[in-house]
């Protein structure tokens, strides 16, 4: 008996000793917002690509301890800006961000921005030259259009541009949580021809359509991005060593398929 309650208090030790350890580890705070079959933080169905790509990622870090926190997408912006361990895969780089966060290279082929539209949308067929791709000038240059736009969001330089040379006559900008949700729903409901989204945004709704953008075909690939500090810069460094390994680009490339059909994959190569 004595030597089995000795046993027990060595193990006990043992074990505390090791949560200890693991305790002293630095950890890595992993913002996102919910973004359907981008991140998925409800519980129902699948947890969206980037949670995937997360959860591969975090498990090539043990010497880190990670935590998910949901915040909405301007108060990532807000807590990169601050000293506080952060880090993401849901901002795109752009020169103003690159002020005050660091970026990896993308882990995986991107996704391209684009037009989601009802597909009985007579205003916009005229604009489709062939199936999933849309004259994006013309529908600029047609003031009758509606357009929905999700505030902050990174539409890659083409689209950029159009949008800049259009006065905001008759584009809708929304910002806050669920805004992606909301325009969906204002497509649906016939308040709005249009919203800049991706083509994930549209599986499994007969009657949506996405559609890439003429000739400006951008894919934005998703990458890991920490605040602008030696952590950050830690961070960044660890996960471009795992990315260069090239372990994770059979699972890597599993989740793309998921998630992206093969019409649409076809329909990238063909307006490249």
């Amino acid at each position: 008996m004595r030597h089995f309650l000795l046993a027990l208090i060595f193990l006990m030790v043992s074990c505390g000793e090791k949560s200890s350890a693991q305790d002293k580890r630095e950890k890595v705070y992993w913002m996102f917002f919910d973004l359907p079959h981008v991140v998925n933080l409800r519980g129902e169905g699948p947890p969206g690509y980037l949670l995937e790509v997360h959860q591969l990622l975090t498990q090539q870090m043990p010497e880190y301890t990670h935590q998910v926190i949901e915040v909405p997408f301007i108060r990532i912006m807000q807590q990169m800006k601050k000293a506080q361990k952060v880090c993401t895969l849901m901002i795109l780089q752009t020169p103003e961000r690159e002020a005050f966060m660091e970026f990896g290279t993308p882990l995986m082929e991107g996704f391209p921005i684009g037009v989601i539209a009802r597909k009985d949308n007579r205003k916009l067929s005229k604009y489709i030259p062939e199936p999933h791709i849309v004259d994006f000038v013309k529908v600029m240059e047609d003031k009758k259009i509606s357009l929905g736009i999700v505030a902050n969001r990174f539409h890659g330089k083409t689209i950029t541009e159009l949008l800049d040379k259009r006065n905001k006559s008759g584009i809708t900008l929304r910002k806050g949580t669920n805004t992606d949700l909301e325009m969906k729903s204002l497509v649906h409901l016939r308040r709005l021809d249009l919203y800049l989204g991706y083509p994930f945004e549209v599986r499994n709704d007969p009657k949506l359509a996405f559609y890439f953008i003429k000739g400006g075909v951008e894919l934005l690939g998703p990458r890991v991005s920490c605040e602008k500090t030696e952590f950050g810069k830690k961070i960044i460094a660890r996960t471009e060593e795992i990315r260069k390994r090239g372990k994770l680009k059979p699972q890597l490339a599993a989740i793309y398929k998921k998630y992206y059909s093969k019409e649409l994959q076809e329909a990238v190569i063909r307006n490249r």
